[in-house]
């Protein structure tokens, strides 16, 4: 019988099949809410789209899905697995994909929510530009180089133990 890896799935393909989805729905959402507000402030006499308001009950329920899911993206790569031996190569070969992955989508997705949310409200793209820009700045701020290194960094045993690819019973 074959364990469970990290996250349910054990093979690298599996992480990234499960993080392209988690991209694509957490930059979708966004780019819906940016229409919804194009739709919500367009001027009545125009003929280049209908005019259409969704019920602000609707909007609110994709935020909240929306952001469910870039939080999720950003906590993906903190799970851990209960063998502490097992943690070696789950730090060593997926963390750093993980984490790249993470800051890389689903960051900047999460403040682009937030960003079409205020433009949803308010009508104003500047708005809606500026609070993207600050949150983006915020929330990829990285950690030093020397806290990095720290964090991933290896035993000499474990590094030993990865390299001779030795499996625990």
């Amino acid at each position: 019988m074959q364990k469970k890896g990290f996250f349910g799935v054990t093979r690298r393909a599996d992480f990234t099949q499960r993080l392209d989805i988690l991209f694509y729905s957490s930059v979708s959402a966004p780019l819906i809410l940016l229409f919804f507000g194009l739709g919500r402030y367009q001027k009545p006499n125009s003929y280049a789209s209908p005019y259409i308001i969704f019920p602000d009950w609707f909007v609110w329920l994709l935020v909240l899905s929306c952001i469910g899911v870039a939080l999720s993206g950003i906590l993906l790569y903190k799970k851990r697995i209960p063998n502490a031996k097992a943690q070696v190569l789950l730090r060593w070969k997926i963390q750093r994909f993980l984490r790249a992955a993470s800051y890389k989508y689903t960051l900047p997705a999460f403040s682009g929510v937030f960003a079409a949310l205020g433009y949803y409200m308010t009508g104003e793209i500047e708005f809606a530009f500026v609070v993207m820009s600050i949150l983006t700045l915020f929330l990829l701020q990285r950690p030093t180089t020397k806290k990095v290194c720290k964090e991933l960094s290896l035993q000499n045993d474990e590094i030993s133990l990865f390299r001779s690819e030795q499996t625990w019973a």
